[in-house]
């Protein structure tokens, strides 16, 4: 969970000093690896550095091309960095390390806009195309990485949190209240509006490209129902899935270290946590190993699952430390939506947090 800034003038203004600096600020805690910025005249980009893979050990970001004008932030991994690599370098392409971002950025000069069509993964960046003066957003197919921008008729300010754009003193605090309604109702609908009026979110799967006259939003991606999948048995069917299936697990386990599983005793985390010990075991797991967290909630029958993870950890021969769920006071909710300027997470969801502080 890394974190990205950026502030555009495109009137030519130079951006003011410190606020690039206040923007990450704002969510230092998404930098434990570091926060570093750089300015140039009326753009400034900013990025909270959180190592999360090998390769992320050797990113320094922003990063810039080898011509100096196009400049990248990122926030994320990629699922299909093996394919990527070797296209982009089929293509002539070049690589000076072997980070994601590398990557993006290599793929950027490649296919300009439409090399969020080669990626795979949850990401989130901006890019300043210097020669094109231009801005160039994208987030990841099904928006697991979060990305919120304001834009006046001027500036173009991104980040991957609201409370960083609104840490901004000139960008007004103009509360949405029809958002504000909707999250009161358990109502999720608008895809694209945050609590405040001015500050937007970029939905998954799209692009978003600004100048100093235009702005452009589309949608690069949509799941392709009507796919069609034939095989002549049900066998063969299941073969399909299983390689899918452990292919999936095997990309998103890509780490320098041991990677962190929640065994709810549901089917699903089950059979994650199952594959993932299966790679272990075979040499296939890109990361160093696993380890197995489920909330206790014994003594209540409405809940209390252990049983069933019980049964994972005794059937792989691996531990699954059973953490007690979070029962966090009312302050608690208040100081995260005072912080972080967006709807707190709600209780069944702050539960977990025992989990990640262990993990």
């Amino acid at each position: 969970m890394s974190g990205i800034a950026a502030i555009i003038h495109f009137d030519g203004r130079p951006v003011a000093a410190g606020d690039i600096a206040t923007m990450t600020q704002a969510m230092a805690h998404r930098g434990p690896d570091g926060i570093k910025h750089v300015k140039h005249g009326a753009v400034a980009l900013g990025h909270c550095m959180t190592c999360t893979t090998a390769e992320s050990l050797e990113e320094v970001q922003p990063c810039v091309n080898l011509r100096g004008d196009t400049w990248l932030v990122v926030d994320g991994w990629l699922d299909n960095w093996e394919e990527l690599r070797v296209e982009v370098l089929n293509r002539g392409g070049m690589l000076r390390n072997h980070t994601d971002a590398e990557l993006v950025l290599a793929a950027y000069e490649l296919w300009g806009e439409d090399c969020v069509l080669h990626m795979g993964g949850d990401f989130a960046f901006v890019i300043w195309d210097a020669k094109k003066q231009k801005a160039f957003c994208a987030r990841d197919r099904v928006g697991n990485k979060p990305l919120v921008y304001y834009r006046s008729g001027t500036s173009l300010v991104v980040a991957s949190e609201t409370c960083a754009i609104l840490a901004l003193p000139w960008v007004p605090r103009v509360t949405n209240e029809g958002l504000l309604a909707e999250r009161l109702a358990g109502e999720w609908l608008s895809r694209d509006e945050t609590l405040w009026s001015d500050v937007l979110r970029l939905v998954a799967s799209h692009r978003l490209s600004v100048t100093r006259g235009q702005a452009r939003l589309t949608t690069y991606w949509q799941p392709d129902v009507a796919a069609p999948i034939r095989y002549k048995r049900d066998e063969d069917y299941f073969a399909h899935y299983r390689d899918l299936f452990l292919d999936c697990v095997r990309r998103s386990a890509r780490s320098h270290r041991p990677v962190a599983y929640e065994v709810s005793g549901g089917l699903d985390s089950s059979a994650v946590f199952c594959a993932a010990k299966h790679l272990q075991d075979s040499q296939g797991l890109v990361a160093p190993g696993i380890h197995g967290y489920t909330l206790d909630f014994s003594g209540d029958p409405r809940a209390d699952e252990l049983a069933y993870a019980r049964s994972v950890s005794e059937f792989l021969g691996v531990p699954i430390a059973e953490v007690a769920p979070a029962i966090m006071p009312l302050s608690w909710y208040v100081a995260q939506a005072s912080q972080g300027c967006e709807h707190p997470t709600f209780p069944n969801g702050s539960m977990s947090i025992g989990i990640h502080e262990l993990a």
